[in-house]
């Protein structure tokens, strides 16, 4: 089943592999390269899945996560961190708790569909 998402990258290279490897799938892509670029989308669009760098000048993952929380907070389960990085406990705790799907570089085809049906499973 296609899903919408909302690829939020820095990197265009990465948001390249991303779109075409997501378009590979079927699902519908948009992209958004900063924070405040996916916050003009989201604005617009709801999405089934985020995936959002963590590391971003101007606008972390991070950031971006507090703002959907506050202007979209039924979109919240659907964010999915993506970093190079392994966060740590106190990374984790920041966010109350809550799993927030975390995606670590360098995943595969097959790690990335799975967190795409884990989080569309879990907001069943």
């Amino acid at each position: 089943m296609p899903y919408r998402i909302l690829v939020v990258e820095d990197e265009a290279d990465t948001r390249e592999v991303l779109t075409i490897l997501l378009g590979r799938d079927a699902h519908l892509v948009d992209t958004a390269e900063s924070g405040p670029e996916a916050v003009e989308l989201l604005a617009r669009h709801s999405y089934d899945v985020i995936l959002t760098n963590l590391h971003m000048p101007g606008m972390s993952g991070e950031e971006l996560y507090r703002r959907i929380e506050q202007d979209w907070p039924h979109l919240t389960s659907r964010v999915v961190f993506v970093t190079a990085a392994r966060p740590d406990t106190q990374f984790r705790a920041r966010f109350g708790g809550r799993p927030v799907p975390i995606l670590t570089k360098p995943y595969s085809a097959d790690r990335l569909r799975q967190v795409i049906e884990e989080v569309v499973a879990r907001d069943v």
